[in-house]
């Protein structure tokens, strides 16, 4: 078995925030400072040495350099501002660390972070691209859009009912099995390839990852699980018993629930588009079934989210 360890600290105090950040990440020359007005720091971390979600909060700024070590750290900002090497964070995007120390300034901030098990993540990668498990390149500064994204945050979801909500002990196989999920959902959306190889055109060559890279390149289209299948080479039968070992789900739910969140990201962008143009636009051509389908995966209907925008 396995414990999900938690922390949780909340402080007004700079150098017991800088502490608290010692213990979770691998740090050097870290500074926190308060800013213009009271300082607040606030931090939650849940899971194991597999995988494990964190969420930070503070009111002043954070800055020095930090290093994944044995894990891949993901990160993605919700609100405030930060810079990683120089480069600009975007807000709702994921940004994944390098395994070398990386220069950041986080200020006025929250932002979530998913850490999976280096050593997980290389073995699924090896097995969707179908070459050895070893060390990976990823894209450097890519930040994933659309269907890849939606990709993403299916995984997110799933893992966070897991991790912040599932037992405090786990069996060791239920989270591997568990961060595997993770390490597919962050491979899905960052394009990778062995250390030592050029950047592919498509880094993942094994059947299942054709299978995947079709499903979202032609998301919104009017697509059917045979030509997925044959776009991979897979028997039907092979593509279903895949996408439930890889993503719990069939592939028509996977494809529903990735064109729900285009189409949520869509009507939380606001703009003057109507519900229904959205729906088709992300590959629903009726109506009523897009709005059921809607509110039983996010609670509330597609208007009512538009309209949240709107005000």
């Amino acid at each position: 078995m396995m414990h999900r360890s938690q922390r949780e600290i909340t402080t007004a105090e700079p150098s017991a925030a800088a502490e608290a950040l010692s213990r979770t990440y691998t740090t050097h020359d870290l500074v926190v400072v308060a800013g213009s007005g009271p300082f607040v720091f606030t931090e939650r971390v849940r899971g194991t040495a597999l995988l494990s979600l964190g969420s930070t909060g503070c009111s002043g700024v954070l800055s020095g350099s930090v290093e994944a070590g044995t894990t891949m750290m993901i990160v993605w900002l919700k609100s405030g501002s930060a810079v990683v090497d120089d480069e600009p964070v975007p807000i709702g995007r994921p940004v994944l660390y390098r395994q070398e120390p990386q220069r950041f300034r986080w200020e006025d901030f929250q932002h979530d972070v998913l850490r999976i098990d280096r050593t997980v993540v290389e073995q699924v990668a090896a097995e969707r691209g179908d070459w050895r498990p070893g060390p990976l390149r990823f894209r450097p500064h890519h930040v994933p859009e659309g269907p890849a994204l939606a990709a993403w945050w299916l995984t997110v979801r799933s893992v966070a009912e897991h991790v912040l909500r599932g037992p405090s002990e786990v069996s060791a196989a239920r989270e591997h099995e568990l961060a595997r999920f993770a390490a597919a959902g962050l491979l899905t959306a960052i394009p990778h390839w062995p250390v030592g190889r050029h950047e592919p055109a498509l880094a993942s060559t094994a059947r299942f990852a054709r299978a995947e890279t079709f499903l979202l390149d032609h998301a919104t289209e009017s697509i059917t699980v045979e030509e997925v299948a044959a776009a991979a080479g897979l028997s039907v039968r092979g593509l279903q018993a895949a996408f439930q070992r890889h993503h719990g789900i069939t592939p028509t739910m996977y494809l529903r629930r990735i064109r729900l969140l285009l189409a949520r990201e869509q009507l939380q962008a606001g703009g003057d588009r109507s519900v229904a143009e959205i729906a088709r636009a992300t590959g629903f051509a009726h109506l009523g079934r897009f709005a059921g389908s809607y509110r039983e995966e996010f609670g509330e209907l597609p208007r009512q989210t538009a309209q949240a925008a709107r005000d």
